[in-house]
């Protein structure tokens, strides 16, 4: 039981003293007769009923209620678990007395039967319990959901949560504008009450709310919600929160359980799945009472409109008629509407002076856009008509729905010609400005050494040039190339405004040297605090033109591709939003762009157009794949056209590639891992840079890496191993890759020092001391290890001050 006595042992004391009492004064002797086996069983009977009335008084004083009302919730367990357990109880006592009195050693035995015992009813009781709550939480769901409005059925809801999990009280808090709504169920009165708590006061329901997780408070624990909890007046509590798309609106308490004692993860796990489910009905109560509210606005514009509305079934009677028409017509509602034929009467004819039956609709004549009627005094009215059809709710009958505008005044009519000119004047006015804003907001392509850049965009609406889609590239005082694209949601002028404060903030950050993995972050406080609605995906880039290596950060954006001659991959890089919870990037993804290899960075609109983002991404690296030998200049606009050919244009669509030129001084080796890898990579690496005359002392350094890094790649790799060089500005670029598990300590080993006794874990000291830059990305993908040796100066120099590394050849 989950309330448990205070003091048990006296419990059992009691129980033991009266049946020995009993035993004693009803057995003749010591040895075991018939008599002695009977008056045992009494006695047993006397423990097994003193015991379990001790605990039904204990647990009704516990639990505030009465003997009867206690009794009424252990009777499920009665028979099962009192009268059969004490059944089994007095046989296993019986045998243990029968077998001491055959041999004192066969006690020993009975300790088997006991724990076996011991654990099923412990099993049982937390079987038991878990099979109640997940039949409470179906009755739970049940009751709320019933209703059109959930929180009509709080207080039935509430209960049995209450009785699911034999609590004594269950609340449901829910946010609102005033404050903390708190609905109680207290078990003991049955009542249903409701609270407004302020949202700054403490409360041990405001602590639960906040919290946003599933947790147990218990009086014996510390801290500020138990606290909350005994001023409260409760022993113990479990809360889970509401959660619907990740927004918490509420937390379901449950307070002071009784009954039998579950398994503690379960019960979160029910509660969890019962808070969850009691989330998605409150929303949909809400949808249903938003779409209630959008059909009485639209019976309320149908009614109040200036135009006139109209239905017509197939049969040619009227089904609709509103006050406009009425009051455009002459007619009221209640002379048309069912009438076979009420339209006769109006005698509707086109401008040329032929009747029109607009009841014979359904032969598939076409109806004119402009009556006239006769009204019932004998005016004439010319109106400027629209028509579609709606089906009815079960598919299978259609209706005629014909707007109708009076456009009889001579006035009416000028006043919407001059409009309709100043609209095309300002459409064209606009269409001027928003072709010269789309010039002016395309950055200037950089020039970059042995890279080559190219972009091509396309906006969702021919008619606005210009969108929430933009890219801009930049060359630092560093040398690196800058290179960021934005994604706004929204779309026209408005959109571009927003998207150029991310692309400029971005780049004044940049300027400022701010460190990649913080751009994207800096760049949301900026935003907050200027444009504190705007949200926006980013992909921001630096590349150093020098070893093509490339750093990528993302703010939720799609992934950018890696273009090479092995194929075409996505580059996964995460991170938030930036104008929502959580901007910010996750990581940084450092790779080497090799020569003639490409990188594809896009907007949505490339992967979206064909609705499932699944299907658009395979098919833009299928496009990339067939694409990879096209020019730089021709490829963004091929991967765009190839991506939406055939599918609908939704959104804005960008395509931006960086290209490396192809390299003179660079080699590639494969190896399968083995014995004989590093001996092969420093032959192949010693033959090359000879041929690139690198100097004896250099080309040593080289090779001393390669040995090192080739090592553990192959000690790690399940079947390849990769070795890249490079001769750039004078510097020797290594980089050896592998497909291990990878190690993600491998980014900060070899920094310190090793220990002169180790006999392992100087080779990337070794490498580190070496080296002017190494960069190791290591993950469950694999590691790659890139190092960059000056050529210019000695190794003795760029290791001045520090003892030379000494390590024995691998091979």
């Amino acid at each position: 039981c989950q309330t448990q006595p205070p003091t048990p042992a006296a419990q059992w004391a009691l129980a033991a003293g009266v049946g020995g009492w009993v035993w004693h004064a009803l057995s003749p002797s010591t040895e075991v007769t018939g008599r002695t086996v009977a008056v045992t069983v009494l006695a047993l009977a006397v423990v097994g009923a003193v015991n379990q009335t001790a605990f039904t008084v204990v647990l009704s004083i516990v639990n505030r209620s009465s003997l009867p009302a206690q009794l009424r919730k252990l009777a499920p367990i009665i028979l099962p678990g009192w009268v059969i357990g004490w059944a089994v109880n007095s046989l296993i006592g019986l045998l243990y007395v029968l077998a001491i009195d055959g041999h004192p050693l066969a006690s020993l035995l009975f300790i088997v039967p006991l724990a076996v015992l011991f654990f099923a009813y412990r099993g049982y009781a937390g079987t038991r319990s878990d099979r109640v709550r997940l039949a409470g939480l179906h009755r739970a769901a049940r009751a709320l959901a019933e209703p059109l409005d959930p929180r009509e059925a709080i207080g039935a809801y509430l209960r049995e949560v209450a009785t699911c999990f034999e609590a004594v009280a269950a609340e449901l808090v829910l946010r609102s504008a005033e404050g903390r709504i708190v609905h109680r169920y207290v078990a003991s009165t049955g009542g249903h009450t409701v609270e407004i708590q302020p949202d700054d006061t403490v409360t041990l329901e405001g602590m639960l709310l906040d919290r946003g997780e599933p947790a147990r408070v218990a009086a014996k624990e510390r801290g500020e919600a138990r606290d909350a909890l005994v001023s409260a007046g409760w022993r113990e509590c479990l809360a889970a929160p509401l959660t619907d798309d990740d927004e918490v609106s509420g937390v379901l308490i449950v307070l002071d359980q009784a009954g039998f004692e579950g398994f503690e993860a379960g019960e979160l796990a029910v509660i969890e799945a019962l808070a969850r489910e009691t989330a998605v009905t409150f929303t949909k109560g809400s949808l249903f009472a938003e779409i209630l509210e959008e059909r009485r606005k639209l019976a309320e514009i149908v009614s109040t409109t200036s135009d006139g509305i109209l239905t017509i079934g197939e049969d040619g009677r009227v089904r609709s008629w509103n006050e406009a028409m009425a009051e455009i017509s002459g007619l009221p509602a209640s002379e048309v509407v069912d009438a076979a034929t009420a339209i006769d009467v109006l005698d509707p004819r086109t401008a040329e002076g032929e009747r029109v039956r607009p009841e014979l609709w359904t032969d598939g004549r076409k109806l004119p856009s402009e009556l006239r009627i006769t009204r019932p005094d004998g005016t004439t009215r010319t109106l400027s008509c629209s028509y579609s059809f709606a089906l009815d709710p079960e598919g299978t009958a259609r209706t005629l729905v014909v707007v109708a505008r009076d456009i009889t005044s001579e006035e009416e009519i000028d006043r919407l010609r001059e409009e309709f000119g100043r609209l095309a004047e300002a459409e064209r006015a606009q269409r001027a400005i928003v072709e010269q804003l789309q010039q002016a907001v395309m950055p200037k392509r950089p020039t970059v050494p042995d890279l080559e850049l190219a972009v091509s965009y396309i906006a969702s609406d021919p008619s606005a040039p210009t969108g929430g889609d933009l890219y801009d590239w930049q060359v630092l005082p560093s040398g690196h190339l800058h290179v960021a694209v934005v994604d706004v949601l929204g779309h026209g002028v408005a959109a571009t405004r927003d998207a150029l404060a991310v692309v400029h903030a971005l780049r004044l950050l940049a300027l400022q040297e701010c460190p990649i993995d913080e751009i994207v972050a800096r760049a949301d406080e900026l935003m907050r605090a200027e444009s504190p609605g705007l949200a926006a995906s980013v992909l921001v880039l630096r590349y150093d033109p020098r070893s093509g290596l490339v750093q990528l950060v993302s703010g939720g954006h799609p992934p950018a591709l890696h273009v090479s001659p092995e194929g075409v991959r996505q580059i996964p890089a995460s991170g938030g939003v930036i104008g929502w919870p959580g901007a910010g990037s996750d990581d940084v993804v450092r790779f080497t762009l090799g020569p003639s290899e490409s990188l594809v960075l896009y907007t949505d609109g490339l992967v979206e157009a064909r609705k499932d983002i699944l299907e658009g991404t395979e098919r833009l690296m299928e496009q990339a794949a067939c694409v990879a030998s096209a020019s730089t200049d021709e490829m963004p606009a091929l991967l765009v056209e190839g991506c939406l050919q055939g599918a609908e244009r939704r959104d804005d669509s960008l395509a931006l590639v960086l290209r490396r030129a192809p390299g003179e001084h660079r080699a590639v080796w494969r190896y399968i891992p083995s014995r004989e890898t590093v001996r092969v990579a420093r032959s192949n690496l010693s033959e090359w840079l000879s041929a690139q005359q690198v100097s004896p002392e250099r080309l040593q350094d080289a090779l001393l890496c390669v040995s090192e890094l080739v090592s553990n790649s192959v000690r790690f790799a399940r079947s390849s191993v990769v070795l890249a060089a490079d001769v750039v500005d004078s510097s020797i670029v290594l980089e050896v890759s592998d497909d291990g598990t990878g190690d993600g300590a491998l980014v900060t080993r070899g920094t310190d020092r090793p220990d002169p006794l180790a006999v392992t874990g100087r080779g990337l000291f070794i490498v580190r001391s070496l080296s002017r830059e190494v960069d190791i990305r290591s993950d469950g993908t694999g590691t790659v290890v890139r190092a960059v040796i000056a050529t210019g100066q000695p190794a003795s120099a760029q290791t001045a001050g520090a003892e030379a590394p000494v390590a024995a050849d691998p091979t």
